[in-house]
């Protein structure tokens, strides 16, 4: 066997023993734990944002907002909007607990309190849940926030409608 052909014969071996790793793609459930390592350290707006596909809808069901689109999605969530401070620690979230069923991650966890435009807030309890497609990325996500204080957070539209709308 000549020189050249151990050379290709190693570089085939190395390649196929590469591939018989299991070097697969990230499964959801591993994007959605980057997905909440990224939010929980809210510091890279543009990493946390990439998790999301262009159309993507965002409902935060007790706020009461609903956003068609990576872009609206964006502009709700800005962490450029207000002054913005954690009040002890250096995370803004900690998760409890993930569920992953097919395309779809059900995270419990809770906020750590912190300080906005100069307001005390949190802690909140939250579920939120994270439906992907086939290239990984965030395609609807629904939150369940126990924002309080209550009265500075609700008066948002009712999210309810639609049911009644389906009704008719």
């Amino acid at each position: 066997m000549s020189l050249f052909s151990k050379l290709c014969f190693a570089v085939f071996s190395v390649v196929l023993l590469d591939a018989c790793a299991g070097r697969s793609h990230p499964s959801v459930a591993d994007i959605a734990k980057d997905y909440f390592h990224v939010y929980a350290q809210r510091s890279d707006f543009d990493a946390f944002m990439s998790f999301y596909g262009e159309d993507a809808q965002f409902n935060d069901i007790i706020y009461g907002h609903h956003a068609k689109n990576k872009a609206e999605i964006a502009n709700f969530l800005n962490w450029d909007n207000g002054e913005f401070s954690l009040n002890r620690g250096n995370k803004i979230l900690t998760v409890t607990e993930q569920v992953t069923e097919n395309n779809t991650v059900f995270t419990r966890g809770y906020f750590h309190p912190f300080n906005y435009n100069g307001k005390a807030m949190g802690p909140w309890l939250f579920v939120i849940v994270l439906q992907f497609d086939g290239d990984n990325k965030i395609i609807k996500q629904s939150d369940w926030i126990n924002y309080t204080p209550r009265k500075d957070f609700l008066g948002g539209p009712n999210m309810n409608q639609q049911l009644l709308k389906q009704a008719q």
